[in-house]
This record gives C-alpha cells, sequence and structure tokens, in this order.
C-alpha cells in the first residue's frame, strides 16, 4: 500500500483509518492536510480489532474522545471536530494525541470475536442442546407432577402454555398427567432435536433441501390441522406426531446446511483475525 503522507502539525494528531489500495483514503489524507493537520494513516487489516470496527467503513478519521468523521467529509465538518475536541484531549509537548483503540474497549471487542468464534464452531451443539432442553422438559412436566414435585412442574405448564394451547383432547398423558404440549408439537420439536444429532453425521456431505421441495414437508400438516379446525373431520395422535415430525424434518434439512455453511465463514474469518492477534 502506498504510503500516506505525514503532515506536521501543533494542533491535533489524527489516525487516519485505510486499507490498501484505497483511493478515497488518499482524497481524506488530502482533505485533512489541508486543515494542517499531522496525518498517521493505520492500515486496519493488520488489526483485527480495527478491522472489526472500521473496514467496512474507510476512510475513517479519528479525532480522539469518541469523535470521528466518515469519508467524504468537509473542511467545515474537520474544523467542527477539532473544535469539539481541543478541550478534551490534554495538550502535550505542544500537540493533542488520538490513541487507537486500546485498553478496555479493545478487550471487550476481543472477547465479543472469541464468543462469537465459540458459537461458529459449536453452533450445533448449541442449538441441539437448546432444542433438546425445549422438546425435554415437556415430559419430565408429568414425571415431576407424578412424583408429587408440584411446584417445577407446574413452571412448566405455566411457560408452555404460552407456545402451546395444552388441549387435553389434543395431547398425550404420560403416568396419569397430561404432556405440557400437545402431539403435533411433541412430534416436531423431538423431531427437531433428532434432526440435529443425525445432522451431525451428515453436516460435511449434506446439500440445503432444494426450496421447491420444502413445501412437500408443509402441506401435509396444513392439511390436517385446516381441516380439523373447519370442523371437517377429527385428526388422531398419529397424523399429529407424523405431519409434524414431517415439518420438522423439512425445516431442518432446509435450514441447517445453510446454517452451517454460514458458521464455517464466520470461524474461518474470525479464525484469521484472532490468529493474527496472538
Amino acid at each position: 500500500m502506498p504510503r500516506l503522507p505525514v503532515f506536521t502539525s501543533q494542533t491535533v494528531v489524527v489516525r487516519l483509518y485505510v486499507r490498501p489500495d484505497c483511493p478515497l483514503c488518499a482524497e481524506a489524507a488530502e482533505r485533512l492536510r489541508e486543515c494542517s493537520l499531522e496525518v498517521h494513516a493505520i492500515n486496519v487489516d493488520e488489526d483485527p480489532v480495527l478491522q472489526r470496527l472500521f473496514a467496512a467503513h474507510v476512510p475513517v478519521a479519528d479525532f480522539g474522545s469518541h469523535v470521528r468523521l466518515y469519508w467524504p467529509f468537509t473542511r467545515e465538518e474537520v474544523q467542527e471536530a477539532l473544535r469539539r475536541v481541543q478541550e478534551a484531549i490534554p495538550e502535550v509537548g505542544g500537540r493533542r494525541t488520538v490513541h487507537p483503540v486500546a485498553g478496555w474497549s479493545r478487550r471487550v471487542v476481543l472477547a465479543l470475536d472469541r464468543a462469537i468464534y465459540g458459537l461458529a464452531r459449536h453452533w450445533l451443539g448449541f442449538v441441539g442442546g437448546l432444542l433438546g432442553l425445549y422438546a425435554g422438559l415437556p415430559l419430565a412436566g408429568p414425571l415431576l407432577m407424578a412424583a408429587g414435585i408440584t411446584t417445577p412442574a407446574n413452571l412448566i405448564y405455566t411457560v408452555y402454555r404460552l407456545f402451546c394451547h395444552q388441549f387435553p383432547s389434543r395431547s398425550s398423558f404420560l403416568l396419569g398427567q397430561q404432556i405440557c404440549y400437545c402431539d403435533r408439537c411433541l412430534g416436531t420439536y423431538t423431531t427437531l432435536f433428532a434432526m440435529t444429532l443425525v445432522f451431525a453425521l451428515v453436516r460435511r456431505r449434506l446439500k440445503p433441501l432444494p426450496w421447491p421441495a420444502y413445501p412437500l414437508f408443509v402441506l401435509p400438516m396444513a392439511v390436517d390441522g385446516l381441516t380439523q379446525i373447519l370442523g371437517w373431520r377429527h385428526s388422531n395422535f398419529e397424523l399429529r406426531v407424523i405431519t409434524g415430525g414431517l415439518f420438522a424434518i423439512g425445516s431442518a434439512w432446509l435450514v441447517l446446511p445453510y446454517l452451517e455453511r454460514g458458521f464455517q465463514d464466520v470461524a474461518a474469518v474470525l479464525g484469521r483475525k484472532l490468529g493474527a492477534d496472538r
């Protein structure tokens, strides 16, 4: 990358965040020079934190005190930025210097990057764990109720009532106690959890379900539910579980491969950034 000129000023040292082969960065440096400022060009690609903050926005002129200008900016905007920071930044040796992203801010950004990197690498275990918990608690509710442990059981029933009608006529019973969601939810969520286990075995080879095929997995549940609502017929346990399971299979087959690709890309990018920061 051609080195941007550095201009001497007794007022402020402005850090200009740039990227290689960026013509606008040279224009921004020239605009700052016109205001008699000293410009320090910083390549954001050499620092994972700066890249995360500024790569999509370069050139960015950082005056300190949380005052930044994003290109394009005018001479009047530069002068206004100077006015805002000159009283806030202490003068040392006749110069006011803006420090780069460091300290607490840098640690926070790196911590977020590491957290996202960990999630990107282990997203399937995280999603599978949540689905397993959501699918399993409704089965734990009746077991707890049958054992006389009513407080946590009632809490589970109350929470799941927000997401399911819990009609006894459309729900199954375990040890004489109603399961905390209906048969269709039972088929849907237990199958979704099972699909995460299956996907873990074939995640490198399975391609997403083509969009035109997805309605084939949704239509049976829609027909079964709609005809029952209209009073044309009554569904049963088997149909509710099977149609809910088909919907779950199609949804997982459609969504999980795309999530895998997306998280792989995120992990690759953050892995390079975090590796460069060590």
